[in-house]
């Protein structure tokens, strides 16, 4: 019982390191340990009861193989977030605010203001439509289909992570789309003014007029963000299911 303790715990461990919201290091360790160690009992039952390993080398093996298994499921949701960070990353660079950059706790390292902005906002979304229980409930799954003593399919894992990881650029892309689209109109213009008028003072003009164009943009965006993020909630969930075979 104690070893298939610790192999349940580390596919929930590998979930918390992997995903959003859990693996914030605002939150203390022993406050992280407790509450996997608490989750890894409830879904003590769920576990399959194939054969465990004995040897030393082959259960640290399995529990390397476990962690595995939850930190990528995990890590799909957070390729999701990634994803609208990237795109307020690209809107902050056309709007000029490449250089305003704030401290990020959940990554420890500074990051670009507009792009915390969209991973504050879509972080809030995922808890919003429960994101976090579906992990949860995503990982109570996998226990069925791939139970615990199975070998690690690292082929399927990689897969669908990397199909994961190349649609996050596209997506960051596309959310960053009509800002980015509004963005060049105001520099073709601000371009067209300096042409006419070559006393004008552009950077003085420009900045300004850039900055404030790109929030009011933003402002106006944000209702088509949080639209492409419940569509893109239900490519997560998918995903979740074709990782655990479900």
């Amino acid at each position: 019982m104690n070893v298939l303790f610790w192999l349940v715990m580390a596919r929930v461990a590998g979930l918390f390191a992997g995903a959003p919201v859990f693996s914030l290091t605002s939150i203390p360790v022993r406050y992280r340990v407790l509450v996997t160690a608490v989750l890894s009992a409830a879904l003590l039952p769920l576990a399959s009861t194939a054969p465990l390993p004995t040897g030393p080398d082959v259960l640290v093996a399995a529990m390397l193989g476990e962690f595995m298994i939850g930190f990528a499921i995990g890590l799909i949701a957070r390729l999701l977030l990634t994803a609208f960070q990237i795109a307020g990353t690209i809107m902050g660079f056309q709007m000029g605010m490449a250089m305003a950059n704030q401290f990020d706790p959940s990554t420890n390292a500074q990051s670009a203001l507009i792009g915390t902005l969209h991973l504050n906002l879509v972080t809030v979304l995922f808890l919003l439509v429960d994101g976090h229980h579906m992990l949860i409930r995503g990982v109570a799954a996998s226990y069925e289909t791939l139970p615990i003593g199975t070998p690690l399919r690292a082929d399927v894992l990689a897969s669908v992570v990397s199909d994961f990881g190349g649609a996050v650029w596209t997506l960051g892309a596309r959310v960053a789309a009509p800002v980015t689209g509004v963005m060049l109109l105001v520099n073709v213009i601000l371009g067209f003014l300096n042409r006419v008028n070559p006393q004008l003072s552009i950077f003085n003009v420009g900045f300004p007029l850039t900055s404030a164009t790109g929030l009011v943009a933003l402002m106006l965006a944000i209702p088509g963000t949080v639209e492409a993020f419940v569509t893109s909630y239900e490519t997560l969930r998918e995903g979740v299911l074709d990782l655990i075979g479900g």
